[in-house]
């Protein structure tokens, strides 16, 4: 049986979400971190269907966001050097609290639309 790696990741956005090449997708980065001195762990995120419309209407860098789904961890060789991402293909995407400029969006992402999830 093969399984999934599923989770929550709750931060700051990095920079606004983009839409990506596919147009079907909204991308985003939440940087998490354990402490001052420890090392800090990128995740990208990437939601589809309507709460893709809602984080591309409404979230900018700086909310809070709360992003739920399946994670996966991706390993890529740059100028030589080995690395591995975190990424997660969020099936929601809450708002917690909002950057100064994206006061008026709402409390809590529309249910995804599952006819435009790629699995």
């Amino acid at each position: 049986m093969a399984g999934a790696f599923s989770g929550t990741v709750v931060g700051k956005v990095a920079k606004d979400p983009e839409r990506k090449a596919n147009g079907k997708a909204v991308g985003f980065s939440i940087p998490v971190s354990k402490g001052k001195d420890k090392p800090t762990t990128w995740v990208r995120v990437t939601v589809w269907g309507k709460s893709a419309d809602f984080v591309e209407q409404y979230v900018r860098k700086g909310a809070i966001v709360a992003a739920s789904g399946e994670i996966e961890l991706r390993e890529y060789e740059s100028k030589g050097q080995k690395g591995a991402s975190l990424e997660l293909n969020a099936q929601s995407v809450q708002s917690l609290a909002q950057a100064p400029d994206t006061a008026s969006a709402p409390a809590v992402s529309p249910a995804p639309d599952e006819s435009d999830m790629p699995f």
